[in-house]
């Protein structure tokens, strides 16, 4: 029961640390917000005999409309794409004879918060010497099944412990905005030199994306660089604030 407990609170904060990602600015402290974590609440509802399993589920997708808009009238939830997302470290890991830098790229954008706790989830599945089996029926029907045994896992484990992230750095470029989403808290920037940024943005500014959609503009960008074990040196973006850009000068 003990490996049970402990594998069910580090899965509850991975998936809560992996919606806060996925749905704004990837955060190493400070609290997550309190509509994430009663989106992503999951509850028990009965324990398999040997101990070693248990059927749970997530909230009632109707409560999400009102804070997530872009999922209202839809059958998937944010806590829907977070359990993806963990799942999809499971499966990455899993994949014999690939290198760790699909594993890296799939992990490293979600921040230090969610590395850490699925490196706790990871670590107390290496010390139990136990593996995982999950099937995960979405609101809108479809099941999501991934096996994860102690190979992958600890593959996960060392991802997660070897990876330094660098205090964060701040930069101004400019460029067009040619891709934005006010729920997910994300945007696309392609800069005058051709790199194409992909950025979660600050919470004061996600609700104001709108106002620079396909349009020039000049960002100022937090940037913290990741070594991961893998060793490909990657970069998290954040945008701290957009002004638009006229011919004439800014606007």
């Amino acid at each position: 029961m003990s490996t049970l407990g402990s594998f069910l609170t580090n899965l509850q904060e991975s998936v809560s640390a992996v919606a806060q990602s996925l749905s704004g600015r990837p955060t190493s402290f400070a609290s997550i917000p309190r509509d994430i974590r009663e989106a992503t609440a999951l509850s028990a509802a009965a324990v398999f005999p040997s101990s070693f399993g248990v059927a749970m589920y997530g909230p009632a997708d109707e409560a999400e409309d009102g804070l997530f808009p872009e999922y209202a009238g839809e059958r998937r939830t944010v806590l829907d794409d977070a359990v993806d997302t963990v799942l999809d470290v499971v499966d990455l890991s899993e994949a014999a004879g690939q290198s760790d830098e699909l594993l890296a790229e799939r992990l490293v954008p979600l921040g230090q918060r969610a590395m850490k706790h699925v490196g706790a989830l990871t670590a107390g599945l290496t010390e139990a010497q136990v593996g995982l089996r999950v099937a995960w029926h979405a609101q809108g029907g479809q099941v999501r099944r991934s096996e994860w045994s102690l190979s992958g896992v600890q593959r996960v484990k060392y991802l997660c412990e070897h990876s330094d992230f660098s205090e964060a750095e701040t930069m101004t470029l400019t460029g067009w905005l040619g891709a934005a989403s006010a729920f997910r808290g994300n945007v696309e920037i392609r800069t005058e030199s051709g790199e194409l940024i992909k950025a979660s943005t600050d919470e004061d500014l996600t609700p104001h994306l709108d106002r620079y959609f396909n349009k020039r503009v000049e960002a100022d960008i937090e940037v913290i660089r990741v070594q991961a074990a893998a060793g490909r040196e990657r970069k998290i973006y954040t945008v701290l604030g957009l002004r638009n850009i006229e011919q004439d000068g800014v606007n």
